[in-house]
């Protein structure tokens, strides 16, 4: 039991802004930056600092990845991310739908 409550925990945390770029290997103003910019959204705030759901690890290095890899700009970066969260859903409704049929 208290295996599964410090995995909660784990999965649960949040992550400042200096935690954040540190896991994804960037310096923190790189990080402001995609922040100002739309890119990554804070899941809370702590006397006035932004907190970061650890989500947003994985996102950060996937806008880097773009940036870095294949050279795509910030607007071309929100585009690309905006999609993949849009196919994301979609597939998400068709396992819930496909999972209602099987139901029946």
């Amino acid at each position: 039991m208290a295996k599964a409550v410090v995995l909660w925990r784990v999965e649960h945390s949040t992550l400042t802004l200096e935690d954040l770029a540190s896991e994804a290997g960037v310096h923190p103003e790189l990080v402001e930056k995609f922040v100002s910019y739309g890119l990554i959204e804070a899941a809370a705030e702590c006397g006035g600092r932004p907190l970061f759901a650890r989500s947003a690890v994985e996102r950060l290095r996937s806008i880097i990845r773009l940036r870095r890899d294949l050279g795509v700009n910030l607007p071309g970066i929100a585009v690309i991310l905006e999609m993949r969260d849009r196919i994301r859903a979609l597939e998400e409704e068709l396992e819930r739908l496909r999972r209602g049929e099987a139901d029946r």
